[in-house]
């Protein structure tokens, strides 16, 4: 019976690897949708939090397993350094689940458990990510580690791959180098100038090792945020403004190295995208304590019944926000989630 199921279990599954090669589009409508219901689900019934968790954790963990069986049908000849590297998979893993794993360990344990079971994912995530900028050598740390992929682009890159190519780039200089299988238009025996092929923003430049130390300390001080938070809130409590400033200054110390080091280093597209993802995190500062509770809670609140009551149909975003933003405070604005 064992011998016959195993058999059945394989087929099972080289069928969903079959399907979700085909139907890539269909599934992330799906990974979607259940992720956004995690949000309405925290706070409407007692005890949600962990099946909120869970519902959350889900789909990002469904994201990734099927981003890398994707991966490994359609586009392993592409060789995607994100899922060749085993610690952005673990790190990608760990970022989804810490707020289950919080939850968890606050009802089975109380909250020292929760903070103990806090401290030792923040100490392995900032082991993992030093790991990336000072061995791998990685200058701006991404979060997600593993960004679910971009199908349409991917897709584009493989049809581009059986064209002839007119040029090709160099690694360290950059220079793009016309091809002797396309030598262009020989009736006129003139040809333009080649462009770099991804685009200005992909040029490569040659590093400014004093761009890249600055950008190094700025990064490894930002990794190192949660454990400097966690230790200060420890010391001095949730009420206490120092934790809170402690992690603003070093978030704004961050961006401005970011910033004044772009001069000298040329910032990928994903790179980019981190940077501005950092820069919407600040906001975020108005929601966290001790500044929601003395400053901002009040504001946030009377903005909201506002709109409810004076715009059409806003009732029907503002009204459920005001009822979830408590629970929402407590749960994701942690300083040591972003």
């Amino acid at each position: 019976m064992v011998g016959q199921s195993l058999p059945k279990k394989s087929s099972y599954w080289n069928t969903y690897k079959q399907w979700i090669s085909s139907n890539p589009h269909s599934i992330a409508d799906i990974e979607k949708t259940i992720q956004f219901l995690s949000y309405f689900t925290a706070g409407r019934f007692s005890e949600s939090s962990m099946a909120s968790e869970f519902i959350y954790s889900l789909p990002n963990l469904l994201i990734l397993l099927n981003d890398r069986l994707i991966y490994s049908i359609k586009y392993q000849n592409l060789q995607l350094p994100q899922f060749k590297s085993q610690i952005k998979i673990w790190l990608s893993t760990l970022e989804y689940t810490e707020a289950l794993f919080e939850v968890t360990a606050k009802k089975l344990w109380g909250d020292y458990g929760k903070w103990v079971i806090i401290f030792i994912i923040q100490s392995v995530k900032a082991l993992l990510r030093l790991f990336l900028v000072h061995r791998n050598k990685e200058r701006i740390i991404q979060v997600p580690a593993i960004s679910p992929l971009n199908h349409d682009k991917l897709n584009k890159v493989l049809r581009n791959e059986h064209i002839p190519k007119e040029g090709y780039q160099l690694r360290r200089t950059g220079l793009v180098v016309r091809s002797v299988h396309y030598p262009g238009p020989l009736e006129t025996g003139q040809w333009s100038k080649l462009t770099p092929l991804h685009g200005e923003e992909y040029r490569i430049q040659s590093p400014n090792p004093e761009s890249i130390k600055n950008l190094s300390l700025s990064e490894t001080l930002y990794i190192l945020k949660p454990l400097i938070h966690l230790t200060s809130l420890m010391v001095k409590g949730n009420k206490n403004w120092l934790p809170w400033a402690t992690a603003l200054t070093l978030d704004a110390f961050n961006l401005f190295t970011i910033s004044k080091e772009s001069a000298n280093v040329q910032y990928t597209k994903e790179e980019k995208q981190e940077i501005i993802r950092r820069k919407m995190n600040v906001v975020l500062y108005l929601l966290r304590s001790p500044f929601y509770e003395k400053c901002s809670k009040d504001k946030i609140n009377s903005l909201l019944n506002k709109m409810s009551r004076n715009i059409p149909l806003a009732r029907f975003i503002a009204d459920p926000v005001a009822k979830y933003l408590p629970h929402w405070q407590e749960s994701y604005f942690y300083m040591w989630s972003s």
